[in-house]
């Protein structure tokens, strides 16, 4: 079994000139999620971001180096009808069909557990979830 965690995220829609709150995934995912999930460059949401070089596009493209621990790539999670547009949490509704639908167990035990401990996930933590 794999365990995922899924993350409210903000986002720079440089084409669109506005912030977004996409869904993030921790690695890309087993089973049919990976239909749906990309490796995208993350655009910096401030001129104080450190990184340098990387912009917008939704493209696969060489955006993480192997072994660079601080990375502006993200693992992305696209809307499960329209494949060019990215899933923002308005749209969970649609992402839980999906991985309900597609055999993927929604672990709101885990969910619960950190949400109430000491130990906080750095996003926004929407839940975990596993795959056989």
């Amino acid at each position: 079994m794999v365990m995922y965690s899924i993350v409210g995220a903000p986002f720079y829609d440089e084409r669109n000139q506005c912030y977004k709150k996409i869904i993030r995934i921790n690695k890309m995912p087993t089973g049919n999620l990976t239909q749906i999930v990309k490796r995208i460059r993350s655009p910096r949401l401030s001129h104080f971001d450190t990184y340098d070089g990387y912009g917008s596009g939704y493209g696969s493209g060489d955006c993480c180096g192997s072994g660079s621990g601080n990375t502006p790539c993200i693992f992305a999670v696209f809307h499960p009808n329209h494949k060019n547009k990215l899933l923002t949490v308005d749209e969970l509704p649609d992402l839980m069909t999906f991985l309900v639908d597609n055999g993927y167990t929604i672990d709101t035990s885990i969910s619960k557990m950190l949400m109430k401990s000491n130990v906080k996930p750095s996003n926004d933590l929407i839940c975990y979830v596993s795959y056989p």
